[in-house]
């Protein structure tokens, strides 16, 4: 990857893979900023995010995009519509996994072709795509393994399907990230850069913003009350004389004990959320960030199409 050349590569390539496999956690470790929200919880992407990565000569623009699953109602629907669609018109595809916590039990001698069912269903969903860009399979979280060798089961497996660029990397510290960005970039087109040199994401600030608040949001409350909910903000203000920003953000829900249990006793939920989302805007946006959280009820927005497309979770 080196010093620029005269005619480095750029181009596009979209990490792909079921849910919580480490997509979010792999183009913020490639971009050297969080820009895409990461979470213990599956299904926290909902939408596409692009972010530009210059390394030299070259350019790679990555797009994270919400896990590929088999629920289709509402708003699931739209989160696999936005990560099918990313197929299309990318010169590389980064096919995300993960090793299985039950590869610690399987002895290193066996090498029978194992696959994960709902990585088949991936499968499934891009070749009805019809994709045809190269693929990378990238197989994450490597470093739960104390013996490299339980990954040969993963990988014959993988093999066997056609697939000879495998790369087992741990996106959380890095361990493998660069041979990943090696691969990826040798099947780039040669030719100028698609970004400024010095851009980072095409997303503007008051969507990172949003973003921010809901990973907070998934961080702090149980059970359904994340999938429930939605960040709209509602101002953003700049005031560079006093090097700060205004932000007001309102945080929708579906039912009433969502909005009694998003804002805790005493207000202390609503509280904490917004102190962590208020250091992560802060530290994004290299500012003193003033925030102000309300909690909203739609009742049943992600069933209602028009609420769905108002906060961006529709076309």
């Amino acid at each position: 990857m080196g010093e620029r050349s005269e005619q480095g590569r750029a181009g596009s390539a979209v990490i792909v893979g079921r849910p919580n496999v480490g997509k979010s956690t792999l183009l913020n470790r490639i971009l050297g900023e969080k820009i895409a929200i990461v979470s213990h919880h599956p299904q926290t992407t909902r939408n596409r995010v692009l972010g530009v990565r210059t390394l030299g000569g070259n350019q790679l623009v990555l797009i994270d995009t919400p896990g590929i699953h088999r629920k289709r109602a509402n708003l699931n629907r739209f989160m696999v519509q936005e990560a099918l669609e990313s197929l299309h018109g990318v010169d590389c595809v980064v096919l995300m996994t993960e090793v299985a916590s039950s590869l610690e039990e399987v002895a290193a001698e066996e090498v029978r072709p194992v696959l994960h069912p709902e990585d088949m269903y991936v499968l499934e969903q891009i070749q009805l795509q019809e994709v045809s860009a190269p693929v990378v399979v990238a197989i994450n979280k490597i470093d739960r393994l104390q013996d490299r060798r339980k990954l040969l089961p993963l990988m014959a497996g993988w093999h066997e399907r056609g697939f000879e660029a495998l790369v087992p990397i741990a996106a959380r510290d890095g361990d493998g990230v660069d041979a990943l960005l090696d691969e990826v970039i040798a099947r780039l087109p040669e030719g100028p850069f698609l970004y400024p040199e010095d851009m980072l994401t095409d997303r503007a600030e008051r969507f990172l913003a949003a973003e921010l608040i809901r990973e907070q949001v998934f961080e702090r409350c149980r059970q359904e009350i994340p999938y429930s909910t939605a960040v709209e903000v509602i101002r953003f203000e700049d005031r560079p004389e006093r090097k700060d920003v205004r932000l007001e953000a309102v945080i929708h829900v579906e039912r009433e004990s969502q909005k009694a249990i998003l804002i805790g006793k005493g207000g202390a939920s609503i509280k904490a959320i917004g102190t962590a989302a208020r250091e992560q805007i802060g530290r994004l946006l290299d500012c003193k960030v003033h925030l102000q959280l309300t909690v909203h009820v739609e009742t049943n927005w992600t069933r209602s199409p028009t609420a769905r497309r108002r906060l961006g979770y529709d076309s």
